[in-house]
């Protein structure tokens, strides 16, 4: 049976659902969505952690979301399959998955036997929603009830199925590259829109190079409660923080007229294959920064046998999102911050 709780997460209270949907989900969301806290991009938390249950009920919720809307967050070491992924995640306002969070699909079933009316609902409830009929179809169609195919978050992203805060504010269009590549046999070019994401209990924006769904090379923009004042700029890149601060030599960022150098930037590993490399934006500039600056190029100098990484963005169409990420800063977990940002 599902629960839908409140908890603590990122330092808001925030809703979780568990467990297998079913009779008195949806109104248990409707009583519990105005107690809990809404972030400052606009939306409460609503925790996905469901292995489905009934699609009547997902649906329900749904309608009751359409009211009451929320952010639905797969987040890491969390499950959400079947009535949760293809319905009530998709349901989200905005609607994310953690590194480390899946998301399942597979055919609706009755008796065990695939249901296709109930699978057309599905689909249409998604195109409602934003999705494409096909990043939905082609798996509840293909899947075999009793089977189930794992989605991560790139996954996820790269047939369009999340939506990330800041898209609408920065111009970011519907993305659906893995759509793409089976039509045309390759990936379309990155967009230079950013979006937000969350940092510990604030913000980043961030700006995608590679493609619309890879972190290698994503540069981030984020500000630290503990250092009032400043901005940093980041980009991620693959490999252990112990192997990227044998291998960087340094840091250049080219932004229109403005640049700097720096040759001891910090290295914070995020992820266990992710760490980020980061420059501070220099504080006498970070006014002109955010609002006049348009091209941004961000490299790393690496030591031999390493080629320089060098990354590229636009700022124009998201001053908005830029200074939001600037005016939300991350305390969370930062009692300590890495020497080099002192």
């Amino acid at each position: 049976m599902a629960e839908v709780t409140v908890e603590q997460w990122r330092g808001y209270q925030v809703l979780r659902l568990s467990g297998s949907i079913s009779n008195g989900t949806a109104a248990r969301y409707r009583e519990l969505v105005s107690t809990v806290d809404r972030l400052p991009h606009g939306l409460p938390i609503l925790l996905l952690d469901s292995s489905g249950g009934l699609v009547d009920e997902a649906l329900a919720l749904s309608a009751i979301m359409a009211d009451y809307p929320a952010h639905t967050v797969i987040p890491d070491g969390a499950k959400c399959a079947s009535a949760c992924a293809s319905i009530v995640f998709v349901a989200g306002q905005n609607r994310t998955i953690e590194d480390g969070g899946a998301l399942g699909q597979h055919s609706c079933s009755v008796g065990g036997v695939a249901d296709q009316a109930c699978n057309e609902e599905i689909a249409a409830h998604a195109i409602k929603h934003g999705v494409s009929h096909g990043s939905i179809a082609a798996f509840v169609t293909y899947v075999a009830p009793d089977d189930i195919l794992w989605f991560s978050r790139e996954d996820a992203e790269g047939w369009g199925l999340t939506r990330y805060p800041g898209e609408a504010e920065s111009g970011f269009e519907k993305s659906e590259p893995r759509v793409i590549r089976m039509l045309t046999g390759s990936f379309p070019a990155a967009q230079s829109a950013w979006r937000l994401a969350f940092r510990e209990d604030g913000y980043q924006a961030f700006s995608r190079t590679v493609s619309d769904v890879e972190r290698e090379m994503e540069i981030g923009l984020f500000c630290i409660e503990a250092l009032p004042g400043r901005l940093f700029l980041s980009m991620t890149i693959t490999g252990p923080a112990a192997a990227v601060q044998g291998a960087v030599a340094g840091v250049g960022v080219f932004a229109d007229h403005m640049r700097w150098d720096d040759h001891t930037p910090a290295i914070w590993q995020i992820e266990p294959m992710l760490t980020e490399v980061i420059t501070e934006v220099p504080r006498e500039r970070i006014i002109e920064f955010l609002t006049r600056i348009d091209a941004l190029t961000f490299g790393i100098a690496m030591r031999k046998p390493y080629e320089p990484i060098i990354g590229r963005t636009t700022l124009s169409s998201s001053r908005g999102v830029l200074k939001f990420a600037a005016n939300n800063c991350a305390s969370g977990t930062y009692a300590e911050v890495p020497s080099p940002l002192r």
